[in-house]
């Protein structure tokens, strides 16, 4: 007889554009540090390091803009 299942968790109460303002700073840190590394990179053919970096960064950004309008809206 399987046992009953417990109810589940309240919902932690978490302030979104703080976490996404930290994920896209590091994504930008990543790129400025990498900026230092562009020869060798270019010489290993790896510069979609760069790139991905990059756009962890503009994507972080279009996610703070969605994440402060949807607070706007509540």
């Amino acid at each position: 007889m399987p046992r009953p299942l417990r109810p589940s968790p309240e919902p932690l109460d978490v302030n979104a554009s703080t976490v996404i303002i930290a994920g896209t700073a590091m994504w930008f840190v990543g790129f400025v540090v990498l900026l230092f590394f562009t020869g060798r990179l270019a010489d290993a053919g790896a510069l979609g390091w760069l790139w991905t970096t990059l756009a962890g960064w503009v994507l972080g950004l279009l996610g703070l803009w969605i994440s402060i309008r949807q607070q706007r809206r509540r």
